[in-house]
């Protein structure tokens, strides 16, 4: 029993809470600590385990927290409960930062902020691409117009641009919580196919290559053996 509290949100209460840390551990990071982990890291140290509750319904919370090698930077994530997003290996910081950030807002009904982070990340997803000039929807035509991203990735960015625009510009308009997880949706699949499944694709057709090379050797390696003169004959 610990006098110690950790902000969270607390879904059956609907708002932020002070929650009461009741018993902690420690244990190695869980690979979702490790998917957020900037490039410049080398890893995390070991990581510190919360259980917590809520202090108004009693729900219960697992949270987790480490910092990295050699920075110290912290990283941290709620185990339980969670809305079951995946994390997204690879991403820069700040797509990383600006994704935890669209989920977090949708984790608290703040709907419209949601989707303002989702355009967020195709800022991010645009620099990354080396596409730094011009308007957000000039540098998605450049990105799709040069083959980096395909032509129904751009259709959905641009529904996330242009629902990012309304948010941001429309004062009567109201974010319903459809549309804010329909662009969480979007984008993860976005900074997916940006960050992370590209290169594992990559990685993907050098281990096939290696392999039919190996393959191709094999035989031929066999036949020089049999053709070789034995030293009995």
């Amino acid at each position: 029993m610990t006098d110690e509290s950790i902000e969270g949100f607390c879904p059956q209460c609907n708002r932020m809470s002070a929650l009461e840390v009741r018993a902690e551990a420690h244990a190695t990071a869980p690979q979702q600590l490790f998917d957020q982990l900037d490039a410049s890291e080398d890893g995390l140290r070991g990581a510190r385990y919360k259980i917590a509750f809520c202090p108004q319904c009693k729900a219960v919370f697992l949270h987790v927290s480490a910092k990295s090698e050699p920075s110290e930077i912290p990283y941290e994530a709620m185990l339980y409960p969670t809305i079951g997003r995946r994390g997204i290996p690879g991403l820069p910081e700040p797509a990383r930062r600006t994704y935890s950030s669209a989920q977090s807002c949708f984790e608290t009904g703040n709907y419209e902020p949601c989707v303002l982070m989702c355009r967020k990340c195709l800022e991010a997803m645009c620099v990354f691409l080396g596409v730094e000039e011009g308007t957000l929807a000039s540098r998605l035509r450049q990105l799709r117009d040069s083959g980096r991203i395909e032509a129904r990735l751009y259709s959905w960015a641009e529904g996330l641009r242009l629902v990012g625009n309304d948010a941001a510009h429309d004062l009567h308009l109201c974010i319903s919580k459809q549309d804010a997880l329909d662009s969480l949706d979007f984008v993860e699949a976005i900074l997916l196919y940006a960050f992370a499944l590209d290169q594992r694709f990559r990685e993907f057709s050098d281990r096939r290559r290696q392999t039919r090379q190996g393959e191709a050797l094999g035989p031929s390696n066999k036949a020089m053996q049999s053709d070789a003169p034995s030293a009995h004959r």
